[in-house]
């Protein structure tokens, strides 16, 4: 196997286990077990393991996405989240948080963070202004949903029906996108 080819192999095991464990639950031996190769060699490959995690998982999905439907887009974004949870899908807002904490320089890590999603989530609802106010409360919402969904498991469908999470939580960010004054 080549250097690319093994790296590959192990970004989807990683992808795969951080979906189903989180990223405390998984372990670099537990990845390189999986992906037939040692802990040493995913080390070499990868970096650390916030590092293994920041390449392994993907963008924040869904919140660009062009939709033909007519629903709006802080229902869409919350349906993307709900959606994710209820098929067991890799969530990355849930786990950002965790890379936070797991980076070496926490305020690089923000920085790098807000730089990541805040000019996307901008640019996907329609928002101009220098500070971005309106997506950095986007993004502050999409965090806690996944934070409450994934992590702390507070909105479990037989505390609330998914497609009734998906109308309130949707019109809440809804409110956000739309505020004139903000």
């Amino acid at each position: 196997m080549t250097d690319r080819t093994t790296r590959d192999v192990i970004l989807d095991v990683a992808r795969q286990l951080f979906t189903e464990r989180g990223f405390t639950s998984t372990t670099i031996r537990d990845i390189a077990e999986r992906a037939g190769v040692s802990p040493a060699l995913v080390m070499k490959l990868t970096g650390s393991k916030a590092q293994l995690f920041e390449a392994a998982v993907p963008d924040a999905p869904n919140v660009g996405e062009p939709d033909q439907s007519a629903e709006p887009l802080g229902y869409r974004m919350a349906r993307a989240l709900v959606e994710r949870r209820d098929s067991g899908d890799f969530e990355f807002w849930a786990m950002a948080p965790f890379l936070l904490q797991e980076a070496p320089d926490r305020e690089e890590a923000r920085a790098k963070m807000a730089a990541r999603f805040v000019p996307r989530i901008a640019t996907v609802i329609g928002e101009d202004t220098p500070e971005k106010v309106r997506a950095r409360l986007v993004v502050t919402l999409l965090l806690g949903l996944a934070s409450g969904l994934r992590t702390f498991e507070l909105v479990t469908p037989d505390v609330i029906e998914s497609r009734r999470l998906i109308d309130t939580y949707g019109a809440l960010i809804q409110a956000v996108i739309d505020d004139p004054a903000l």
